[in-house]
């Protein structure tokens, strides 16, 4: 196994054809399918009870949930789909706050959420309830993610199996616990990191030695591992016992489930807000009858895309075959063993009574483009030669498994998504059309974290949890629409499910969908670029490598031969040379990348001469129109009003209803009505959902364009900077003519242009913004000054990429959306007060206002903190996440963290909890931070830090006014 992935060396075959029916299974051994390559599916009768188990069709009834007539029912055209008679809903409501379409997990919790929040919510089911994906799931919780805010969620779906249990009477958690098998340093290393961030949480882990693994799970072969995690408050989530439980909480408060009954359409109303088409949700027809809402939850995982069709949407989305086997009963084996995973052999095992569930990820799955409305409590037959794969790595972990019988197959569809994550939120087009689908079969993980963030997210305007890892707006309209791009990225993000999580990976497949106008100029001078968002963006450069470093076509790591199952094209050929490839694989580890001495080159440009980034990758907005002053200053926290000069740039938060920061951006006031919006470009699609939003709601006489592509942006950082530009531009650039954050018109080469004086690496610095078609133009004239100016002062001029942006605005404490500064974070806590308290010393209103208001009164219960790690160049970076203590006791987590190449401070930043959770005013916060002994916890390491209450660089800001001392 290679260090970013699965090895993806071995090819499989064509697959044979897959038809769905149930079919009894014969009692072959593993060795024997595994020679024979051939194998059909079983379905899997599931009971209304907690209880379930795994029986062959035919030799047992079926179960509660599944009527006697649709377990006999001959099979359809379509080669099985088990389908029941149309059956007539009762009457359903006129009206209603919210309709829930689907019946599974992530729709039964949705609907409960909604009605506990006081929305009338009618659930409809098109089958029944667990029909579609959750009946056949193997249900396992794992505690410890990467991402905190995925424990946190994982962590309420626990709670709310037991909650129900109370309340309910119905049963579906059994807490078995949770081992991860590691192969390697670094898969234990990972193991490691997501124990530390546990602590945070009280989350109970340990680190075991291979002995100590095979004492907890004595049928494992442990010669090749080199270490475990085991988690002991995992567990197993029954599916049809969760589903019932928060049924029978759901209806005790009022909600409706109404099984069979189809959703035929979603009505929508077209209109216009200041001059601009949108359309909004107003009603679901169903078994003949029409509902008026003006919210509606798709729930429907891999049939998603068909209810999404309805609304005229599309969605980054497509339906896989997904599958495990289960075994004959196996000597050792008992309910109380921990489930089982492996990540560097791509398996897992869960127990079933005293019988083993064995199921992975595949390097060649088989998409199923033509989903079926009919396909409900179905299976497809197994591709053996597929699915051996898998075998191969539990056979290695277990070897009984290659002589034991095979008591059932379950291969069944999942909703997969183009980065594993799932499609959650609003719609960015479709108001009142809200997504909670895509779940990469992680839905009874997160159904019950993810019913409560989407209830939040509907009645206050914004989740409670940074969930833009899930938010539908993290994909750009032009990805999201783009077949091949969905399908691509979809097909490697599933086959590196279980892959090591290493911060600088990058996606190898649907590359070059977005692109800057200088994407071919800097990648003939070795630009090895980053995908955001679909967006290829500087990462850094290897001027000797020229063009060779570009991402090649992706060649799916050679899984297939022949055709790519299930989409009718033909697999590209694997590429035998890649340079990009090795380059990417360079950086994947826990410790130093390879780019190091490259990234370190262009922090040190920035900081002694001039460094030029192309930051095209941002979005760009302009909000116009006679109320144009007046709707930028309720939507953001910086004044906006008459008192700012035309001409001035502000950075300004803009808040919820809570006073979590929903973007984080800069406007350019270039008339009294019209405003120039520049955002990260992660958040592009987040950020103009937001916007559009709330200008809708606030009725002010303006506009909000995206003219993002139309312009590209090319930063010119440091010492020189003002000197390389002030041969070649129109106007004047000294400190009076153009200030530090304010905007002048200018050409350069005959181009007209928007100079802006900002930075976000902390020295003297011009953005400059170009209208797409002159900016080769401009940037090579750009190039062509710097030339000259490094020959006649003896100082580096180069390109440089994020990579340094990462570590150069690290060193002065700027934030970054969705990793120190977040919808959940408020700019007090965020330590950017200063963007709000000059509008708070007025009575201006604007979102988010009597939330900081009440805050200031009260105090902080949180706070950013900047610590470095003391000492020289740490062995190892800290990546995020880790731990941060005070005093020896555990306090927050690291949210983001990057060495500092120009100052030799490794720096991190978190969020610390005040002491007791009570809250503090800013002053007592700041002696309470100043007087502890801090350290970060990195891997089960403490590593001794220093506390930061200023910039690590340049604290005074000296060097962004242009004052430099020699």
């Amino acid at each position: 196994f290679s260090a970013r992935a699965a090895t993806f060396e071995r090819g499989a075959g064509e697959r044979a054809s897959c038809a769905y029916s149930p079919q009894r299974v014969a009692m072959h051994t593993v060795s024997s399918l595994t020679r024979r390559g051939a194998g059909a599916a079983v379905r899997r009768a599931i009971g209304a009870t907690s209880q379930t188990s795994f029986r062959p069709l035919g030799a047992a009834r079926a179960s509660a949930l599944v009527p006697p007539s649709a377990a006999a029912a001959p099979v359809g055209a379509r080669g099985g789909s088990i389908r029941l008679k149309s059956t007539s809903a009762a009457d359903l409501p006129s009206d209603v706050d919210a309709v829930v379409i689907g019946g599974g997990s992530l729709g039964a919790s949705c609907a409960f959420h909604l009605q506990q929040r006081g929305l009338r919510t009618i659930l409809l089911e098109a089958h029944q309830l667990t029909a579609g994906t959750t009946w056949h799931t193997a249900g396992m919780l794992w505690r410890l993610r990467p991402s905190d805010s995925d424990v946190q969620l994982h962590t309420y779906t626990r709670e709310m199996c037991i909650k129900l249990e109370e309340e309910t009477g119905v049963n579906s958690w059994t807490e078995n616990g949770g081992l991860f098998v590691a192969c390697n340093k670094e898969r234990l290393d990972e193991y490691k990191r997501l124990s530390t961030m546990g602590e945070y949480f009280g989350i109970d882990s340990r680190i075991l030695s291979p002995a100590e693994t095979k004492e907890l799970y004595p049928i494992l072969n442990v010669d090749d591992v080199y270490g475990a995690m085991y988690s002991p408050t995992d567990g197993t989530i029954d599916p049809a016992g969760v589903v019932n439980a928060y049924k029978r909480a759901a209806e005790k408060l009022g909600a409706r489930f109404v099984e069979h009954c189809r959703v035929e359409a979603i009505e929508t109303e077209s209109y216009s807000s200041h001059g601009q088409p949108r359309r909004k949700v107003t009603g679901v027809r169903a078994n003949g009858q029409t509902i008026r809402t003006g919210v509606v939850v798709n729930c429907t995982g891999a049939w998603a895309n068909g209810i999404a069709e309805m609304a005229q949407i599309k969605i980054p989305l497509r339906a896989m075959k997904h599958a495990y086997i289960v075994t004959e009963a196996i000597e050792g084996v008992h309910p109380g063993l921990p489930n089982m995973r492996d990540h560097d052999l791509s398996i897992y095992f869960k127990t079933q009574g005293d019988s083993l569930a064995l199921g992975g990820y595949e390097q060649n799955p088989e998409f199923w483009p033509d989903v079926d409305p009919n396909f409900h409590f179905g299976l497809f037959d197994l591709d053996w030669d597929t699915f051996n794969q898998n075998l191969e790595g539990h056979i290695r972990r277990c070897p009984q498994i290659e002589t034991l019988g095979i008591k059932s197959t379950v291969c069944g569809p999942e909703a997969f998504t183009p980065d594993h994550k799932p499609l959650v939120g609003p719609d960015v087009e479709l108001g009142g059309f809200v997504h909670c689908c895509g779940f990469n079969s992680m839905g009874m993980m997160l159904g019950g974290g993810m019913g409560r963030e989407v209830a939040t997210w509907v009645v206050e305007g914004a989740p409670a949890l940074d969930i833009f890892s899930m938010d539908v707006a993290r994909f750009h309209p032009k990805c999201a629409t783009d077949a091949r791009w969905v399908e691509d990225r979809t097909h490697e993000s599933y086959a590196k499910t279980y892959s090591i999580v290493f911060p600088h990976d990058e996606p190898l497949a649907g590359r070059e969908a977005r692109k800057s106008a200088l994407y071919d100029t800097l990648l003939s001078q070795g630009c090895v670029y980053q995908s955001r968002q679909g967006f290829e963006r500087p990462g850094w450069f290897e001027p000797a490598m020229g063009d060779s470093v570009r991402c090649k076509e992706y060649d799916f790591y050679g899984a297939y031969e022949g055709g790519i199952s299930g989409l009718g094209r033909t697999a590209p050929t694997k590429h035998d040379n890649h340079p990009h490839h090795r380059l990417i694989d360079g950086e994947c580890t826990f410790g130093w990348g390879n780019s190091y001495d490259r990234v370190e080159a262009e922090c040190r440009a920035a900081r002694t001469g001039v460094a030029i980034f192309d930051q095209s990758y941002f979005g760009k907005f302009f909000l116009e129109g006679p109320e144009a002053m007046q709707a930028a200053d309720w939507l953001c926290t910086a004044r906006l009003d008459d008192s700012r000069a035309i001409g001035s740039v502000a950075y300004t938060a803009l808040c919820n209803e809570r006073g979590g920061v929903q973007c984080d951006l800069t406007v350019t006031k270039l008339a009294e009505d019209r405003f120039y919006f520049a955002a990260g470009g992660t958040t592009h699609t987040h950020d103009m959902r937001w916007i559009q939003s709330q200008l809708e709601k606030s009725g002010y006489k303006a506009t909000f364009s995206d003219v993002s592509s139309e312009y590209c942006m090319i930063s010119v950082q440091g010492p020189y900077s003002r000197e390389l530009l002030s041969g070649i531009t129109d106007i004047p650039l000294d400190n009076e003519s153009i200030p530090f954050s304010t905007c002048r018109e200018a050409s350069i080469a005959g181009h007209k242009l928007m100079v802006l004086r900002l930075t976000f690496v902390g020295e003297l610095g011009f953005e400059l913004h170009v209208p797409s078609a002159s900016a080769v133009e401009v940037y090579s004239e750009v190039m062509r000054a710097g030339s000259t100016l490094a020959a006649a002062r003896g100082v580096p001029v180069v390109n440089a990429g994020y990579r340094a942006i990462d570590s150069l605005s690290a060193e002065k404490g700027y934030r970054h959306w969705h990793a120190d500064l977040s919808n959940q974070d408020t700019p007090l806590e965020a330590g950017i007060g200063f963007v709000a308290l000059a509008k708070l010393k007025t009575n201006t209103p604007f979102l988010g206002r009597s939330a900081l208001e009440r805050q200031r009164s009260e105090g902080l219960t949180r706070r950013l903190v900047c610590l470095t790690v003391d000492g020289e160049r740490p062995e190892a970076p800290l990546h995020g996440k880790e731990t941060i203590w005070r005093d020896g006791e555990c306090v927050g987590i690291v949210q983001s963290a990057a060495f500092g190449f120009c100052s030799g401070t490794q720096i991190a930043y978190g969020y610390a909890d005040a002491p007791g959770g009570a809250p503090l005013k800013p002053k007592a916060f700041t002696e309470w931070l100043s007087t502890g002994r801090w350290s970060i916890r990195d891997k089960g390491v403490d590593r001794p830090c220093t506390f930061r209450p200023k910039a690590v660089f340049d604290p005074s800001n000296k060097r962004i006014q242009g004052e430099y001392t020699t």
